[in-house]
């Protein structure tokens, strides 16, 4: 797989509460630029494969957490990963997300080509991540919703929205 990305291109491994044999063979390997994790993983075990970690967080985790909160639990988190509920598409409420985390922020979940532009413009996150918003069916991309996406977050013009 590491291979096969183009030059210049980081990989990033993600995992959720995967061994950690299995997780040092993956890094090993692919030797990824980041690694980010989405299971029950505290700061010292994600820390320890000396490469930079993504923290996922999804929507209820954040509901009593403020900044100081989530630096206290990860104080050595890169890149923190907001996920909203999954299932509520378009009507997500961001408004949940805590302000001055002080690192880049991804959003997450119920991002797709009708909405990823309005959530740039009023968020301004670091970046968006997708997955179900521009599948034809589960686990299935589809080429026309990926392109249409990248056009609305502003990856097919080369700018970057929010910045």
């Amino acid at each position: 797989m590491r291979n096969a990305l183009a030059p210049l291109v980081a990989g990033v491994a993600i995992f959720r509460d995967n061994s950690i044999e299995d997780i040092r063979e993956i890094v090993r390997m692919l030797r990824p630029a980041l690694i980010e994790f989405h299971g029950d993983e505290d700061d010292l075990r994600m820390r320890s494969f000396g490469v930079p970690y993504a923290r996922a967080l999804r929507r209820e985790e954040w509901a009593t957490l403020n900044a100081a909160a989530i630096h206290a639990r990860y104080p050595n988190a890169a890149v923190f990963v907001l996920h909203a509920d999954e299932d509520k598409g378009d009507t997500v409420d961001w408004s949940w997300i805590p302000q001055g985390l002080g690192k880049p922020v991804l959003l997450a979940g119920a991002i797709g080509p009708d909405n990823v532009c309005a959530i740039i413009a009023a968020l301004e996150p670091w970046g968006v991540s997708v997955r179900e918003g521009i599948e034809s069916a589960p686990g299935r991309a589809d080429g026309d919703r990926m392109n249409r996406f990248l056009g609305e977050a502003g990856g097919g013009t080369g700018r970057r929205r929010g910045r």
